[in-house]
């Protein structure tokens, strides 16, 4: 792992921040500006997760502006954002673990709610975990899991609005690999062949993506 970071930060502490800006491009440094450099100096990656324009630079401009005004060779620069954007990329074709918050629930059970109202709340049996836990190894993904198992039970009480009491969560790993967890965070076994139900709407065939609000999870 490359050490700009603390490159750039040992070099910034005895530069004044406008006059750095200023180097970098900035005639006129505005508090946003300061703002921003002061959480790229702060930040492991040095901005690079957080796509930003602010009519100047761009997240990757901004790098290479700051290492130039530090006078740290433009190869190492380089070389950080090649690894930032490999990993990156890396990220976005990997299978992203979740779990699956299993109810029971079958569409008999809401005759009278219609299919838009249920796609709606789609999003609460779909649980998120952390961005990096694919990059973990097998024992800690599934300890992540099981942790996030353990949470939702109490943030939920153990039941979902809609759905009804929950019976079990599905720790969905890999392409068509899950496996069983017990609300108490035991593992219960191998669980591939379980299919997964998904209330959804479509326009001429194609699926619509609706807007949730992520804090209401756990209710």
């Amino acid at each position: 792992m490359s050490d700009l970071p603390q490159q750039i930060q040992q070099r910034a502490q005895f530069r004044a921040e406008d006059d750095l800006l200023r180097q970098m491009g900035y005639a006129k440094p505005h508090r946003r500006h300061r703002k921003r450099l002061a959480s790229v100096l702060a930040d492991p990656v040095l901005g690079l997760e957080a796509p930003m324009y602010d009519f100047v630079h761009g997240r990757r401009d901004f790098l290479r502006a700051l290492c130039r005004a530090l006078r740290i060779p433009e190869h190492s620069c380089r070389a950080f954002i090649a690894e930032r954007d490999a990993l990156e990329k890396a990220e976005c074709q990997a299978y992203q673990p979740w779990l699956f918050v299993d109810t029971g629930f079958r569409r008999s059970d809401r005759p009278g709610m219609p299919l838009f109202a249920l796609a709606l709340l789609e999003h609460r049996r779909r649980l998120k975990l952390p961005a990096y836990t694919w990059r973990l190894p097998w024992e800690q993904q599934l300890v992540l899991a099981q942790a996030r198992v353990r949470e939702h039970m109490a943030e939920s009480g153990g039941e979902l609005k809609v759905w009804g009491r929950i019976q079990r969560y599905l720790f969905c790993y890999a392409e068509d690999h899950k496996l069983e967890i017990a609300p108490s965070g035991e593992v219960l076994g191998d669980a591939s062949g379980t299919g997964l139900s998904r209330s959804s709407v479509t326009l001429k065939g194609k699926p619509i993506v609706l807007l949730n609000d992520d804090k209401d999870d756990a209710t």
